[in-house]
């Protein structure tokens, strides 16, 4: 099993609850570093008891952790994708639309009709998380592909 771990500078307890009001999944648990610092850390942030050492949350089917990290700066990069899929494309309609009414940093590809979706679009929201929103359902007139 692969667990998705989502890093921050800070900002986890707003991105989980940008999350949340994007997919309407519920957050499972939070433990912030007021509750525990790691043994060996140097150089405290400015208020760290608030930061997000380790939270939890289900996003259709797959639990993806978060937290901020304390230790190193996190840089918003593009070396990673996650991907969510839904069953339909309205499903997958909603989710893109929440994204970009809160402020999606770019859209790579809008939504799209492909040989093996009737919805695929790919986003970076705004803490630079690359999203691919898929939809599991297929187009009615597809033809299989020959390799």
């Amino acid at each position: 099993m692969i667990l998705p771990y989502i890093m921050f500078n800070g900002v986890c307890r707003e991105a989980l609850d940008y999350y949340q009001k994007i997919f309407g999944c519920p957050v499972k648990m939070v433990q912030t570093y007021g509750d525990y610092v790691p043994e060996g850390l140097e150089d405290i942030p400015p208020g760290l008891d608030r930061w997000i050492l380790h939270a939890e949350m289900d996003l259709y089917g797959t639990t993806a952790w978060f937290a901020d990290e304390a230790a190193d700066p996190i840089h918003n990069g593009d070396n990673i994708r996650l991907t969510v899929t839904v069953p339909a494309r309205e499903d997958a309609q909603k989710i893109y639309d929440r994204f970009n009414t809160s402020g999606a940093l770019r859209i790579v590809l809008p939504p799209t009709e492909t040989f093996y979706s009737t919805f695929h679009a790919e986003i970076f929201d705004k803490y630079g998380i690359g999203w691919n929103i898929v939809a599991e359902e297929a187009p009615c007139c597809s033809s299989s592909m020959m390799i």
